[in-house]
């Protein structure tokens, strides 16, 4: 209320210098007018309620694309770590397959003599049985396999022949005789061997011949008879299958053009004998 009363005061001070410039009767009007005008307002009344809130606004477009950083050198390795707690032990794998045949071990020292047994009773006389043809061994078993024919095999089997052997206790004595010829310049050499059943002998070593031929100034073509042979031992009783093979020298040797039966007959032979004397 006071605060109205001090604008009013105000006002009419205001009004005062200015109706000093303006007639009386202008003057009576304007008072009239201003008493008029305030008897009609009132008193400000109290202030209303907030609004509800607006709906936001459209989300405006995205800036532009900010500059990319610096990139940093990486940085020094970091220190090992301990060692972790030991795993637990695998499943065990399968067995690994077979590994080759060792090569035969040296015959052994003959043992000591023993003491010489009790002589026995003696037996009572039968009558002499005449032995079936059947279980009679011959006293010699022996085979040999001919042909005649030029063979330019260089690495690999000329020719095999079939035999029985009747004993399991005896060897074999091989043999070949031919004609053998290397042809190449310079250092060549060949290999001619024997294989029974697909292997070469174990007892005690392997039947071969090797041809060596260098000529450094030419090619010579020098066909010769040959024959070489041995025993081999520790072969089954039954059907034998003899190879005869040629191939390589070894490894640092060049492997020449081979031939075996040139103009001549060949001859592969096999005899069953008795074990050798110890």
């Amino acid at each position: 209320m006071v605060q109205y009363f001090a604008v009013f005061l105000i006002l009419s001070f205001f009004g005062g210098l200015l109706g000093t410039t303006t007639s009386p009767q202008q003057q009576n009007d304007s008072k009239l007018k201003d008493l008029c005008q305030r008897s009609m307002m009132g008193f400000p009344g109290i202030p209303g309620s907030n609004g509800i809130p607006g709906v936001p606004g459209v989300p405006g477009p995205h800036g532009p694309r900010g500059r990319e950083g610096v990139k940093r050198q990486i940085g020094d390795k970091g220190s090992q770590g301990m060692p972790g707690p030991r795993g637990d032990r695998g499943r065990e794998g399968p067995p690994g397959k077979s590994g080759p045949r060792g090569i035969k071990g040296m015959k052994g020292e003959r043992g000591i003599v023993g003491n010489p047994g009790r002589k026995g009773d003696k037996g009572e006389k039968r009558k002499s049985a005449k032995a079936s043809q059947a279980s009679v061994v011959p006293q010699t078993n022996w085979k040999q396999c001919v042909w005649k024919r030029d063979t330019s095999t260089d690495n690999g089997k000329i020719k095999d022949c079939a035999f029985n052997k009747l004993q399991s206790n005896s060897a074999l004595r091989v043999s070949f005789q031919g004609n053998m010829r290397v042809y190449g310049s310079s250092e060549k050499c060949n290999r001619w061997y024997f294989k029974f059943n697909g292997n070469e002998c174990s007892g005690p070593m392997t039947i071969e011949a090797v041809v060596y031929n260098w000529w450094p100034s030419g090619s010579p073509n020098l066909l010769h008879h040959r024959s070489f042979g041995g025993y081999c031992e520790n072969i089954p009783q039954g059907a034998v299958r003899v190879e005869l093979w040629v191939g390589q020298c070894g490894r640092s040797y060049t492997l020449g053009d081979a031939e075996t039966g040139w103009n001549s007959v060949s001859r592969i032979m096999i005899e069953e004998v008795s074990r050798s004397q110890s």
